[in-house]
């Protein structure tokens, strides 16, 4: 019987090893959880409550499970933290959907808490139509907030199968695309 070839996954018996594997690529059916590093998570759990308005689910050694809506993320220490982005960028980030005059009561949230946004753009995104508004967290980390009105609108959908408003209603309860 062949082995697999990671010591990780050798005897273990909740996964098994197949013969012929097929050339295709992993088909994932969403995601469930994105991880920020943090160089404190207690601070950033505060954080991510207070300014990002997310909800603490639970804490393990080294990190916290965070959602938003039905969404995860994950908070981690782990010893090593390295900013992402220099003071002022925000390309590598993370996006959180706050719509409409949620948005604009977030955005004045935000600065009244001394954070400082780093860039703000209401027109010219074709991936992710919306007012995207940019700022960073105390260890680099890149938070986009925006109040998405569209996705795809201006070029075809990310994949053959893509529902966006399967996606809307899923998340918001309603279909935002219409009226």
């Amino acid at each position: 019987m062949p082995e697999f070839k990671s010591e990780v996954l050798k005897n273990q018996t909740t996964v098994k090893k197949l013969d012929n594997v097929p050339e295709q690529a992993v088909k994932p059916s969403g995601t469930l959880h994105f991880t920020i590093s943090v160089a404190d998570v207690d601070e950033a759990v505060g954080f991510y409550t207070s300014v990002v308005g997310a909800t603490f689910w639970r804490r393990a050694t080294y990190s916290a499970f965070m959602s938003v809506g039905d969404d995860f993320f994950v908070l981690s220490d782990i010893g090593y933290h390295r900013r992402p982005n220099d003071p002022g960028h925000c390309l590598i980030h993370n996006a959180f959907i706050v719509q409409g005059e949620d948005f604009d009561q977030a955005v004045n949230l935000v600065e009244s808490k001394g954070i400082e946004f780093v860039r703000y753009e209401a027109v010219g995104h074709s991936s992710f139509a919306g007012r995207h508004a940019y700022f960073q967290d105390p260890w680099g980390n890149g938070i986009e907030l925006i109040d998405l009105q569209d996705i795809g609108k201006t070029i075809q959908p990310p994949h053959p199968d893509f529902d966006k408003n399967r996606r809307r209603l899923n998340y918001f309860g309603k279909n935002q695309f219409e009226g």
